[in-house]
C-alpha cells in the first residue's frame, strides 16, 4: 500500500517530512499549514520525487506521478508567484533598543514584517510572512532501519505494525496458533522464522525487535506480547533471569554472582564491552563497577568463572543482544 504523510505540526513534522526521509513508495503529501520557505517547500515536494517499482503478484509497475494534496496555497504560491531569480534577503542584526522592524529573509520585493511575524506588515497593511526566531531542539530521536534498501520508519510505528500483523498472522495460520496456545517457544520461533520474518513490507526480524523494543528478549517474548498472552520484560528483568539461572546451575556464591550480574549488566548496555567479552579479552573488566567489586585480584579467586563466562557468552540474553549490536 503507498504511503500519505501529511504535514502537520509546523515543529516536528516538517522537519520529518522535509528532510532525511526516503519514503520511496510515497504517492501523497498532504500540506495542512502554510509553508513560508522556498527551501522547505522544494524539500517538501522532493518527497514524492523518488522513483520506485510496485510490485503487485508478479506485475510491476514504475511510479510515474506523486500528488500533492494542498489545503494551504502552498503550491500555488510557490509555482506560479514566488519569483526564485530573486536573491533572499539577509535580516540585519539590529542594535538592542532600536526596536524590532527588520526585513524577513527569504521575503520577496516589498514583503516587510516583523521578524517574529506577529506585528508586521507590508506598506498596504497586508500581514507580512512570518519567522521563526526560536531555536529548535531534538530532544530525542526513534528510527528503525528497514527494508533492504534501508528506508525508516519510525520505532512506535514499527511496534505497531508488528503488533497488527501478528494477530492478522495469528488468525489465518492454524498451526501457528496452536503452537501460540501451547506456548511452544521452539515452534513459534521457527514459524516466524518460514513465514513473517524477512517478508514486505516491514522486513521484521529478531535483530529489529530487539532494537526497536530496546530489550534483549527471544522471538517467542516479542509473539506472546503481541498477543496478549504475556508482557514482554525488561532488560533489567531479562538480565536479572539469566543471572539467576547461571548463578543456580553452577551454585555460585554471593560474590561471584554480584560479578556475574556486573558482567551481564554492563553487556547488555555496552556493544563494545560486549565485543570485548565475546573476544575474551580481560580488559573488560578494568571498568569502574569491577574495581568496586575487588578488581582482578578478587576475580582470580572466582571459581569456574571460565565455564560461567561461557555460559553467559552462550545465553539467549547475549545472542539477541549481539543479533542488534551486528
Amino acid at each position: 500500500m503507498a504511503r500519505t504523510v501529511a504535514l502537520l505540526n509546523p515543529r516536528a513534522q516538517s522537519l520529518y517530512l522535509s528532510t532525511d526521509y526516503n519514503c520511496r513508495d510515497l504517492l501523497n503529501v498532504v500540506l495542512m499549514r502554510p509553508v513560508f520557505s522556498p527551501t522547505e517547500y522544494i524539500q517538501i515536494k522532493g518527497r514524492g520525487t523518488r522513483r520506485y517499482t510496485f510490485r503487485i503478484g508478479n506485475t510491476e509497475y514504475q511510479k510515474e506521478y506523486f500528488f500533492i494534496l494542498d489545503f494551504c496555497g502552498v503550491a500555488e504560491y510557490f509555482e506560479e508567484k514566488y519569483d526564485y531569480s530573486i536573491p533572499l534577503k539577509v535580516p540585519k542584526l539590529k542594535p538592542e533598543g532600536k526596536g524590532k522592524q527588520g526585513k524577513t529573509a527569504g521575503a520577496q520585493p516589498g514583503e516587510e514584517g516583523e521578524t517574529s511575524g506577529a506585528e508586521g506588515g507590508e506598506a498596504g497593511g497586508k500581514p507580512g510572512i512570518p519567522t521563526w526566531t526560536g531555536v529548535d531542539k531534538v530532544i530525542s530521536e526513534e528510527i528503525r532501519i528497514v527494508g533492504p534498501d534501508g528506508e525508516k520508519v519510525d520505532v512506535m510505528t514499527f511496534r505497531g505494525s508488528f503488533v497488527k500483523d501478528v494477530k492478522d498472522f495469528d488468525a489465518r495460520d492454524e498451526e501457528f496458533h496452536e503452537a501460540v496456545e501451547d506456548e511452544d517457544d521452539d515452534a513459534v520461533e521457527t514459524i516466524m522464522n518460514e513465514r513473517v520474518f524477512h517478508k514486505p513490507e516491514m522486513y521484521y526480524s529478531p535483530d529489529k525487535l530487539v532494537t526497536a523494543y530496546g530489550v534483549p528478549a527471544p522471538t517467542p517474548s516479542f509473539v506472546y506480547d503481541a498477543l496478549g498472552k504475556r508482557r514482554l520484560p525488561t532488560k533489567n528483568q531479562v538480565v536479572s533471569d539469566t543471572v539467576d539461572s547461571i548463578a543456580a546451575r553452577f551454585n555460585l556464591r554471593y560474590n561471584e554472582q554480584k560479578w556475574l550480574n556486573a558482567t551481564a549488566q554492563l553487556i547488555a548496555d555496552d556493544p563494545q564491552a560486549l565485543q570485548r567479552f565475546l573476544d575474551g579479552d580481560i580488559a573488560v573488566f578494568s571498568s569502574t563497577q569491577f574495581a568496586n567489586l575487588g578488581g582482578f585480584e578478587v576475580l582470580a579467586r572466582f571459581d569456574n568463572r571460565d565455564a560461567v563466562f561461557e555460559d553467559l557468552r552462550q545465553s539467549t540474553m547475549v545472542r539477541q543482544t549481539k543479533l542488534a549490536s551486528g
